[in-house]
């Protein structure tokens, strides 16, 4: 591996790392938000639980991308990145649903889960589909 491969595949780590964080901060939130509360939780509040649902699926996709990308210099070949990406988006899509029986008025949900393991799914076949990342 070069020194410009490292250098890029750390940072995409830390870009990795950075929106596990993001979705750790949003799982975090308290179920009880006030639809009059400013900024990200006002927005939140308004949103209808079945939009809030379907955002899991490209959340997590989006993740299992991240972790793709991340993984572009380190494992080869392909289909090794792919079920790693895999694994360690669907891991930490069902450690998330598990972290939310510990908020205040959030719950852990099968469905979240799911949609979770399925966002994940979809853009890692799409990925492999399209030889998006080679």
């Amino acid at each position: 591996m070069t020194a410009g491969q490292r250098g890029r595949g750390l940072f995409y780590l830390a870009l990795t790392l950075g929106y596990m964080a993001g979705i750790y901060g949003l799982s975090s939130l308290p179920g009880d938000i006030d639809p009059e509360d400013a900024g990200l939780y006002g927005i939140i509040a308004w949103t209808p639980p079945a939009v809030q649902n379907l955002l899991h699926l490209p959340l997590f996709g989006l993740l299992a991308w991240l972790w793709h990308r991340t993984l572009r210099d380190w494992i080869h070949p392909s289909r090794w990145r792919l079920l790693t990406a895999f694994l360690l988006t669907a891991g930490y899509g069902i450690l998330d649903e598990w972290h939310q029986l510990y908020v205040p008025g959030r719950y852990a949900s099968l469905t979240d889960m799911s949609l979770n393991v399925l966002g994940a799914g979809l853009v890692l076949y799409w990925v492999r589909r399209t030889d998006a990342i080679g």
